[in-house]
């Protein structure tokens, strides 16, 4: 059997690589969240780990970066 899938652990990866993508092009979390259109709060439990991003959230991300959708899980 295969080792089952930590999604706690992948969510915390997943807003590691959104923080560091909005650090890397000098955006606040406000910034970001503002070109997504989501509150600054909700972009932060994202961050976090503490939300799981729905699949347009994950596009107007990619979108908000000038990325690939698969870019944001190469981590």
């Amino acid at each position: 059997m295969g080792t089952a899938l930590n999604t706690t652990s992948l969510h915390r990866e997943f807003g590691n690589k959104i923080q560091q993508l909005r650090k890397q092009r000098g955006l606040s979390q406000e910034d970001l969240a503002f070109k997504v259109g989501v509150d600054r709060s909700y972009m932060g439990f994202i961050e976090r780990g503490e939300k799981n991003a729905t699949l347009d959230k994950i596009i107007k991300i990619a979108k908000a970066f000038n990325i690939k959708v698969r870019d944001l899980f190469d981590f």
